[in-house]
């Protein structure tokens, strides 16, 4: 849902790496947050101030925190918005989201801020087994769009990859992070959901559809004539254990690998870091990363699991993680990429949970290609450009795959 499972995103996420970080300022930042909610609850704006010019002077391990003179401008703000506005804010609580989030989203298109209950929705939608509706959403220029899991509830009650989403249960989506719309589409078991969809420049249409839980199997094997076919869905935790069992039980026949990323928007940087880690040998360079301090290069920790021809099949919402995958093999020449320009998210973003169970998803790094080469918002031109019928086609039916190969070595000649 959130551009990972129900996003395992992101969104998405859907992003790319999912992991606390502690900067050295946790014990301050733990101080400023309960302490400064309390008084809040008091309605005592001045008096959080007060602490925080205390706390704030002695910053812990050189953090750099918010000056006195700061402070009091941020404090006199909220006064004033809580006293002179004609729309008084709900609460303190989302008061403080809202700035947070708003700040966020200045940064770029996939920093955010979650609440406890959206950072909650996605820690779940990291596992496999979920209560959902079986489908990615990712969210392109403000509009929020429908990737259906093949063969999955979405997809068999008549959702299109690429479908608009409109509402889900009757509230908007509009302005609202992946996140929070998939904690909203997630929930129990049985219960249903009804979503708002447009298809094109159709009329609306909405949908009720029934929560299942479903394991969510992020790669799959399909063994025909011409090839081993195999499909990854999304890069997850359980991805890399799951290709490694194909692999090591295809035998030792010489057909070709071909493995298809269409549709799948990413999900764990490290899932596909270890999946790419598979084909090539160690300490090769898989990508790199640039963040403030510099470039650093991430390689290849493993042996090579295999060394069959490898057939990469990708298109235009192939995204994040799995255009790293896509650009370590490429990149190295161990692979061959097949389809349409990717989708072109080359940005990195790592969680900071913080102390009330909220989270801060923050852009920390660049991913490029291991010879230095950004794809963000261009996107990984394919080796070989398919025509737009051979994109759709079903890469589990052997005569699909007898006539891509076919089409491949027509290419080779």
């Amino acid at each position: 849902m959130l551009g990972s499972p129900d996003h395992h995103i992101a969104a998405e996420a859907v992003a790319a790496v999912a992991c606390p970080v502690d900067d050295g300022t946790g014990g301050l930042l733990n101080t400023l947050i309960r302490a400064g909610r309390w008084l809040w609850s008091l309605s005592a704006p001045w008096a959080w101030t007060t602490l925080l010019w205390g706390i704030l002077a002695f910053p812990a391990h050189g953090a750099v925190g918010l000056t006195e003179k700061e402070m009091r401008l941020l404090s006199t703000a909220v006064e004033q918005i809580r006293t002179h506005g004609l729309v008084a804010p709900q609460s303190n609580q989302r008061l403080l989201d809202d700035m947070l989030r708003s700040y966020l989203h200045s940064l770029d298109d996939y920093s955010d801020y979650l609440t406890a209950r959206e950072y909650g929705a996605f820690l779940e939608s990291t596992s496999a087994d979920y209560f959902g509706v079986q489908m990615d959403l990712q969210k392109r220029n403000g509009t929020m769009l429908l990737f259906p899991f093949r063969g999955g509830l979405a997809e068999k009650s008549g959702i299109v990859a690429g479908d608009e989403l409109i509402a889900v249960n009757g509230a908007p989506v509009y302005g609202k992070s992946v996140y929070a719309v998939g904690a909203s589409i997630r929930g129990a078991e049985g219960e249903t959901v009804l979503l708002t969809l447009r298809s094109g420049h159709s009329l609306p249409r909405s949908l009720s559809l029934r929560r299942q839980k479903t394991h969510y199997q992020t790669v799959s094997r399909v063994t025909v004539a011409a090839a081993h076919s195999i499909q990854i869905a999304r890069f997850t935790e359980e991805t890399e254990a799951q290709l490694r069992r194909i692999l090591t039980g295809i035998g030792d026949d010489n057909r070709p690998l071909l493995v298809d990323l269409r549709r799948n928007q990413g999900g764990s940087l490290i899932s596909a870091r270890q999946c790419a880690d598979l084909f090539v040998a160690q300490g090769t360079v898989l990508f790199r990363l640039r963040d403030r301090e510099g470039v650093r290069a991430i390689v290849a920790e493993h042996p090579s699991l295999t060394g069959r021809p490898l057939l990469l099949l990708q298109d235009s919402s192939t995204a994040s993680a799995a255009e790293a995958f896509i650009a370590s093999l490429t990149g190295n020449g161990r692979a061959r990429s097949i389809g349409e320009r990717s989708y072109g998210k080359g940005l990195a973003q790592r969680f900071l949970p913080l102390p009330d169970g909220s989270a801060l998803m923050l852009t920390y790094a660049e991913i490029l290609t291991p010879g230095s080469v950004s794809w963000h918002e261009k996107g990984l031109a394919p080796d070989i450009q398919l025509p737009p019928e051979h994109l759709e086609h079903d890469f589990s039916e052997s005569a699909s795959v007898s006539a891509l190969l076919d089409l491949i070595n027509i290419h080779q000649e």
